[in-house]
């Protein structure tokens, strides 16, 4: 099969590099693994809300989190099935964060994670970091003139960037990038793995390049995650034929980029960033950049 066309390539490779530094930079102190949870549980408090323009419009400035009366429960139960984690894993986890204050839990209702931890000093200073990395990705996508043409705002942005708002979207992309990863790696962890092997061995520019290898130790600081951890799950994608050994440390295996469901892996993290960036265009992000002279190119016409 063939392999996927250059520009293909490039968008996945920003895509992929993205998602690992936003997993691996964790949110507000908690570990990657945590941070998922957090991520899943508060997307689905405010499902109902994100359908709502003008709740969208209420709560889209850092500043402005949704009450703690206005998030919709997630059961523990559906967040473990959304992230393929199993229930006690889910559970278990839980009930340390909770312990933190970071999410409520009820054995009627379910989990929420409140407005307090949303609004804290740890939690502001995580999405201002995301936004400086989205920022960033949004600069090298438009160098390297990647992007679709991108819609008009359908909201007003004369009170500044809506933050909060670019949060929400970039953890849903996150969600989503891991999802495609897990379907290939079998469980979670080997899925952050998987990611980490994959931003390692990638080339720049085409898939002839891909051959760049990384010790386990390396690639368990680049995904924030446990050296044995690391080197377990990396055991179980190398048993999977995912993955090999080489002298040089551990790399995607021959052939692997050719193979249908890592070409459909590639081109889902293609179109996934082109989706974040059109909903945040929609939003009224990148014409709040522009507004501000954030240092963004400007859009095509």
């Amino acid at each position: 099969m063939a392999l996927p066309s250059p520009r293909v390539w490039s968008l996945a490779r920003l895509s992929l590099g993205f998602t690992l530094d936003e997993v691996a930079a964790g949110l507000a102190g908690l570990d990657p693994m945590d941070a998922l949870l957090v991520l899943a549980i508060n997307q689905a408090n405010i499902a109902p809300l994100t359908r709502d323009p003008e709740a969208r419009r209420a709560y889209g400035a850092l500043e402005h989190a949704a009450p703690d009366t206005a998030r919709r429960p997630a059961t523990v139960n559906a967040i473990a099935n959304s992230l393929g984690v199993p229930f006690e894993t889910a559970r278990r986890r839980l009930k340390r964060l909770e312990a933190a204050g970071v999410c409520h839990t009820s054995s009627t209702a379910g989990v929420v994670i409140p407005e307090a931890w949303l609004t804290s000093p740890a939690y502001l200073e995580s999405v201002r970091a995301a936004h400086g990395r989205l920022l960033k990705l949004y600069a090298d996508l438009r160098a390297g003139d990647l992007l679709d043409p991108l819609p008009p705002a359908a909201y007003d942005v004369d009170d500044g960037v809506p933050m909060r708002g670019a949060a929400r979207l970039i953890a849903d992309f996150i969600l989503r990038s891991v999802e495609n990863l897990h379907r290939v790696a079998g469980d979670l962890t080997s899925a952050l793995a998987l990611l980490a092997v994959l931003d390692a061995a990638l080339g720049p520019a085409d898939a002839a390049a891909c051959h760049g290898a990384a010790s386990a130790s390396s690639l368990a600081r680049r995904a924030g995650l446990p050296g044995e951890t690391m080197r377990r799950h990396l055991v179980m994608l190398i048993d999977a034929g995912v993955c090999v050994r080489t002298a040089q440390g551990v790399t995607i295996a021959p052939g692997l980029l050719s193979r249908p469901q890592i070409r459909a892996l590639i081109e889902e993290h293609a179109s996934d960033l082109q989706r974040l960036f059109a909903g945040l265009a929609e939003r009224g992000v990148v014409a709040a950049w522009e507004l501000a002279g954030a240092g963004a190119p400007r859009r095509r016409a």
